[in-house]
């Protein structure tokens, strides 16, 4: 195994898509992206072209899922993706992902972060189903932050070092705002949100990757 690219476990599948073809991870893995599995039966699906730098993929346990598809658009610059517990990242075609975002999917099975076509996750931004401890009801001694999905359709616009944390669902033409915290549904599109926590600033609008003045140019 390469440093870049490692697998403890068994039945773990990793496949390339290149041109509607798939085959195995080649042994020397993905320029840019490491790759560390530890666990059985996970399923890691890359679509090419992709540009990553500095990148890492992170598989612990069993039964988890990771997809990511194609995209000419730009280069993924340090993002982490880490998933564990039985559970899924999928990330659509054509999304930006900039420096030091982090996702993460772990501690129920089953529970997912979907990013659909066309999105933008700007620098720093963090996505995370759970928290990563546990609130306890006192009395019953049963568990109150149960994890849950992180849901964005297509052509959503998250700005910078913002948090998504479980229950986040954000409608198609959204942006957030940067520094948000959001942690529940925007069943609305085409709507600005912004906040701690995020609520909706402005309703009718959609965004272009297209700056300011460009709209003045003839």
């Amino acid at each position: 195994m390469k440093d870049n690219f490692k697998v403890w476990g068994s039945d773990n599948k990793v496949v390339i898509i290149e041109n509607g073809v798939k085959y195995a991870m080649p042994d020397d893995g993905i320029e840019g992206l490491d790759i560390s599995i530890n666990g059985n039966n996970n399923n890691v699906l890359i679509e090419m072209p992709l540009n990553f730098v500095d990148c890492r993929l992170a598989v612990v346990g069993d039964g988890n899922t990771f997809v990511i598809k194609s995209s000419r658009k730009t280069r993924f610059l340090k993002v982490l993706f880490y998933v564990a517990d039985g559970c899924m990242i999928n990330i659509g075609r054509n999304c930006y992902i900039n420096n030091n975002a982090t996702f993460i999917a772990k501690e129920k099975p089953g529970t997912k972060i979907v990013i659909g076509d066309n999105c933008i996750i700007s620098a720093e931004c963090l996505l995370r189903c759970g928290d990563g401890h546990t609130l306890v009801n006192e009395y019953t001694g049963q568990p109150l932050n149960e994890p849950d999905d992180i849901i964005l359709e297509d052509h959503v616009w998250v700005g910078v070092r913002s948090v998504l944390l479980k229950k986040t669902y954000l409608s198609q033409n959204t942006v957030v705002g940067a520094m948000s915290l959001v942690n529940k549904k925007f069943d609305i599109p085409n709507v600005l949100i912004g906040g701690v926590p995020a609520k909706i600033i402005k309703s009718g609008i959609n965004w272009d990757l297209a700056d300011y003045q460009s709209y003045f140019e003839e």
